[in-house]
């Protein structure tokens, strides 16, 4: 389990206990706010999940869409996995974030990352692909490649559409 690149545990040292609260979700997509005691918007979420009905990703599933925070579950089940980042991508902030985020900043970064779940039949198997939008307090010191959005999956691009987000070709 690779726990150094799990947001969840970043949020909570810095935050204390996270919440969830889900946006959007069915079998395919969720969109999720990850939220401190406070109540206040630490990161939005935008998962798109894959191979869902494979075991032993079908059981952990089920308990995320039952409202289970998605890192921490699989933390819990003992499922071996790797959450790989792929890049940030700059990001014009919707007013939507803006307010759960309780920023008058335009800009932050998004980061794009994998999960892959490890199985008994050899290779790893795609469980998700993650998006976290940062809110921008949090987005300064980011080390990560910046992609660009030609650059970006055709698969993955949606996914910044379904939150309103518009990425921008600059470095933050």
């Amino acid at each position: 389990m690779d726990i150094k690149n799990l947001h969840t545990s970043t949020l909570e040292k810095l935050y204390g206990p996270i919440s969830c609260e889900i946006i959007r979700q069915d079998d395919e997509i969720r969109i999720v706010h990850l939220r401190d005691k406070k109540d206040i918007s630490r990161t939005v979420g935008v998962v798109r999940f894959y191979n869902t009905d494979h075991k032993p990703i079908n059981t952990v599933h089920k308990t995320i869409l039952a409202g289970g925070l998605l890192g921490k579950t699989l933390q819990q089940s003992k499922i071996g996995y790797n959450k790989e980042i792929i890049g940030a991508v700059p990001v014009k902030l919707p007013d939507w974030i803006k307010n759960d985020f309780i920023t008058d900043e335009e800009h932050s970064i998004a980061l794009i990352s994998t999960i892959k779940v490890h199985t008994s039949s050899g290779g790893p198997l795609l469980y998700t692909v993650i998006i976290e939008v940062l809110p921008p307090d949090l987005s300064y010191g980011h080390v990560h490649e910046t992609i660009r959005k030609q650059d970006i999956d055709d698969d993955i691009l949606p996914l910044f559409e379904m939150a309103d987000l518009i990425i921008e070709n600059i470095i933050l």
